[in-house]
C-alpha cells in the first residue's frame, strides 16, 4: 500500500498530538519512583482539593495534594527512602 508523503506526516502529527492531549488530560507530571515517595497529612476543617494541592505545591517541589475524608494528604518525591 503507497501512502504519500502529506498523509504520512498528518498522520505523524495526528499521533503527537493525541499523545499530548492525553498526557495533558492523564496529567502526567513525570515518573515517579514508588520507593521514594513521602507523605505528610495537612489538617483541617474541609478539605478542598484546590486549597489542598496549592498547599501542597508552596510546602514541597512536585508535591500533589489529594483529599481523603476531611485530610489533606501531600505526596511528595523525598531524596531518601522512607524506612
Amino acid at each position: 500500500m503507497k501512502t504519500s508523503k502529506s498523509t504520512t506526516t498528518f498522520l505523524s502529527l495526528l499521533l503527537l498530538l493525541m499523545l499530548l492531549l492525553f498526557s495533558v488530560i492523564g496529567g502526567a507530571d513525570a515518573v515517579r519512583i514508588p520507593e521514594h515517595m513521602c507523605q505528610k497529612r495537612i489538617g483541617g476543617k474541609k478539605c478542598d482539593l484546590w486549597k489542598c494541592h496549592h498547599r501542597c505545591a508552596k510546602r514541597e517541589p512536585f508535591g500533589v495534594g489529594k483529599c481523603n475524608g476531611n485530610m489533606c494528604i501531600c505526596s511528595y518525591y523525598c531524596k531518601l527512602p522512607p524506612i
